[in-house]
C-alpha cells in the first residue's frame, strides 16, 4: 500500500512539472549561472526542469553515499555481532569452575558483616 501511495505521489508530481513547462512554453528568461556566465532567452521550462533534474541528482548522490555509510556501519556491527557471539560460545563451553577466581578472606569478611 505504501509502494502505490508513494508511485501516485510521484505520478502527480510529475503532472504538476509537465503541466507548469506547458503553461510556460512561450516565456523565455536570462539565467545566470555563475557570476558574469550568463545565458540569454532560455525557454522557462526548461529551466524548470532542469532544477528538478539536478535536484534529483543531487539527491540520488546524497542517497547513494547514504546506503555506502549505512552499508559500512551495518558490516561493522556484525562484526561485533560475531565476535560477542564466539565470546559467548567460549564462555558457554568453560565448566563452571574454571571461570570463577578463589574468593579471599577480604571478600569473606565483608559477607558476614
Amino acid at each position: 500500500m505504501n509502494a502505490i501511495f508513494k508511485m501516485l505521489l510521484y505520478l502527480a508530481m510529475v503532472i504538476f512539472l509537465v503541466a507548469i513547462a506547458y503553461a510556460n512554453v512561450d516565456q523565455r528568461v536570462n539565467v545566470t549561472y555563475f557570476p558574469n556566465r550568463r545565458v540569454e532567452d532560455v525557454p522557462v521550462f526548461l529551466v524548470i526542469l532542469g532544477s528538478v533534474f539536478i535536484g534529483v541528482l543531487a539527491a540520488g548522490v546524497i542517497a547513494v553515499f547514504e546506503h555506502f555509510k549505512h552499508g559500512m556501519r551495518e558490516r561493522e556491527a556484525q562484526r561485533r555481532i560475531d565476535a560477542l557471539e564466539s565470546e559467548v560460545r567460549e564462555l558457554r563451553s568453560l565448566s563452571i569452575g574454571d571461570g570463577l577466581a578463589q574468593s579471599s578472606d577480604d571478600d569473606a569478611d565483608w559477607a558476614e558483616e
